[in-house]
């Protein structure tokens, strides 16, 4: 297990050397946005909706939102998994990776 107070902090440029580190093993992957979703997402309340609230009487926020997904389903194992491991991976010491590895996972 890493120490965790040898984890560097997360900044802009940390995960900026994880990609770089990262990217020659990784498949790019799309983010796509859904047009049924954005119009749900932005969908106002009724005014009904908020009848008993502070908001009473006011009329609904009508928001615009634009949802986006990162679809690393598309990787080739599948999930966004493959990111985080192979930094795992690649963080062990030589005396480390000769123990071998085992891994498990509950979800896709």
């Amino acid at each position: 297990m890493a120490n965790i107070s040898e984890c560097p902090p997360l900044s802009r440029q940390s995960v900026q050397r994880v990609h770089t580190c990262i990217e020659p093993y990784i498949h790019l992957t799309p983010v796509l946005t859904s047009t049924t979703l954005n119009n749900i997402a932005s969908t106002p309340q009724s005014p009904k909706a908020l009848n008993g609230t502070e908001y009473e009487g006011a009329e609904p926020a009508k928001p615009t939102f634009e949802l986006f997904f990162k679809c690393e389903n598309f990787q080739k194992i599948g999930a966004f998994k493959a990111r985080g491991a192979y930094h795992a991976l690649s963080r062990l010491s030589e005396d480390q990776r000769k123990n071998g590895v085992i891994t498990h996972s509950s979800g896709s």
